[in-house]
């Protein structure tokens, strides 16, 4: 099965049974779970525009990285698609694996999760037990519970100059400078899904297999360039100097 960032990184939203809660508790609880279970359906179903909702981003730069983001697993479930219907079975490579983020078990066993309040009506968390890594939620200004994901969190701190001072992005290199090759990166594997989904529904590739290996090839090209970039401006600041 094909390995990518996205499905790695979001598989540790996990849920778990607790004992019976008050009535009061439950709504207020209802209202996580159920933001949580929307994020999941909209992951699922490849929908940006839904998915973008429910993920919260409190930044500028966080609002970039969760649009590039939507946008990234939307052309990747787009592409499972494709190659499922070309290639059947062989297709499953490219398989995402959002569905089993939460599973039909923990769909079930929402109602009586654990939510721990961190803040009242600003910050939840759903937590299993035995579990290092809860999942965390935060309430937005329009008093919607959208989900924080720690890969658009960590990604938009290179981006935002707010975050760290001028020295962290290295001597002399500017955040916006840095913004501009993440997101470029993030561009150039969103178009790498969408020009493989073509050449598939196109026929233009034979074999699932063939498809897999241009997909990775383009991928490790865009994270190759992104690193030579980031490389490229170290050196011209020192020569600046």
């Amino acid at each position: 099965m094909m390995r990518l960032r996205i499905p790695h990184l979001l598989a540790v939203i996990l849920l778990a049974l607790t004992g019976a809660r008050a009535a009061a508790a439950e709504d207020a609880d209802s209202a996580i779970t159920g933001a949580l279970l929307r994020f999941v359906d909209a992951l699922e179903a490849g929908d940006a525009r839904m998915l973008e909702q429910t993920i919260a981003a409190e930044t500028t730069a966080q609002e970039q990285i969760r649009k590039l983001f939507c946008d990234l697993a939307a052309t990747q479930k787009a592409l499972e698609r494709a190659a499922v219907k070309k290639f059947a079975e062989e297709g499953q490579r490219f398989h995402c694996g959002f569905n089993l983020i939460v599973s039909a078990a923990d769909r079930k066993a929402l109602a009586a999760a654990k939510v721990i309040y961190e803040e009242p009506n600003r910050v939840a968390k759903i937590q299993k037990s035995g579990e290092l890594m809860p999942m965390e939620l935060h309430r937005n200004q329009q008093g919607q519970w959208q989900v924080v994901l720690e890969l658009i969190t960590d990604d938009a701190e290179e981006m935002d100059p707010y975050q760290y001072p001028p020295l962290y992005a290295g001597p002399g290199i500017r955040h916006s400078e840095l913004a501009a090759i993440h997101q470029a990166r993030y561009k150039s594997i969103i178009e790498a899904f969408k020009q493989t989904q073509a050449r598939i529904e196109n026929g233009e590739l034979a074999t699932a297999a063939a498809a897999q290996a241009e997909l990775l090839d383009k991928v490790s090209a865009a994270s190759t360039d992104a690193v030579k970039a980031r490389a490229s401006l170290s050196r011209g600041r020192v020569k600046e100097r």
